[in-house]
């Protein structure tokens, strides 16, 4: 595991100031470094499988579509599989005590397909990739045919994809399994004092793509938080420290940006919560939104 950064709101503060592009790309050179890393350490050890976990909004997504575009950079082919695909229908789908679905838990994939899936693309490099609708909450009938050669790296992605449960089994094929862990593991300090966690980070962004791009309300999401860290301690955290390599997701201008989003928003919950994260986010400077990169990781919060 890396060790965690810690950035000083007045030291950014300043950085955006001074001149907030400087701000913007530092951050995302730093971001893509690891990156780049990651892609050296794949083709020198001829990997064939990447499997890139974390918990909730850690940016797994734009990620795995980041590592795909840098491989091909390298002339290398990968193809995408996201384990949200491989999702039971609702109606299948675990419950928790409350009686709301636990899509935190690993049993809410479908694992028998998932392996029958996975044994048919190492053995036969072919394979029918399902295709999950979250609106009907169910699995397309149609399914995607995959096709790969035996140099083609397949990403799978996901919430669960450092699950032993899902590649236990493929005997000789460890050597070529590449484990990567993303989250954001930085916070944001005033002096000594924490000002903004990374938990907390990992929340604005929650709230803020649900927001905009799910139709969920801020209350709706708080209330669920809770649910959610309680099942990336159940099945995430325990296997986050044996990987290859894990990813800090923080991108140093991120509070600045999440200033100009969220305020107005939170402002309109009377609440605890809502109230001290406004009283956080006011102690950063509000950032111009259009300086930051298309192909940004912090894209997939704030959209394009």
């Amino acid at each position: 595991m890396q060790n965690k950064n810690i950035y000083y709101a007045d030291e950014i503060n300043n950085l955006a100031n001074s001149d907030e592009q400087l701000l913007i790309d530092m951050s995302e050179k730093m971001f893509q470094n690891q990156i780049d890393e990651i892609v050296e350490d794949i083709l020198q050890k001829k990997i064939k499988i990447v499997l890139l976990a974390g918990p909730s909004s850690s940016g797994k997504t734009t990620t795995s579509a980041i590592l795909k575009e840098k491989l091909k950079d390298k002339n290398k082919t990968s193809i995408f599989v996201s384990l949200d695909d491989f999702f039971l229908n609702r109606v299948d789908t675990p419950l928790l005590p409350n009686g709301n679905y636990d899509y935190e838990n690993v049993t809410a994939l479908d694992i028998e397909y998932f392996h029958k899936f996975l044994h048919s693309l190492l053995t036969t490099t072919e394979a029918e990739m399902p295709k999950y609708n979250f609106l009907t909450g169910r699995r397309e009938e149609k399914y995607i045919h995959l096709d790969i050669d035996d140099d083609t790296i397949v990403i799978i992605e996901g919430l669960h994809a450092l699950n032993p449960i899902l590649v236990n089994g493929y005997n000789g094929y460890e050597k070529y399994i590449y484990k990567v862990y993303i989250c954001a593991q930085s916070d944001f300090y005033s002096e000594n004092e924490c000002l903004l966690s990374c938990v907390e980070v990992r929340l604005l962004r929650r709230l803020l793509r649900d927001n905009l791009t799910r139709g969920r309300d801020i209350e709706t999401t708080l209330n669920t938080w809770h649910e959610v860290l309680d099942g990336e301690k159940k099945y995430i955290d325990p296997y986050k420290n044996d990987v290859d390599f894990s990813i800090d997701s923080v991108h140093m201008y991120e509070p600045l940006l999440y200033a100009n989003y969220l305020v107005s928003l939170l402002n309109k919950n009377n609440s605890q919560d809502c109230n001290n994260l406004v009283k956080k986010l006011k102690q950063f400077k509000p950032i111009n939104n259009n300086l930051v990169p298309k192909n940004s990781l912090l894209r997939e919060f704030i959209g394009v």
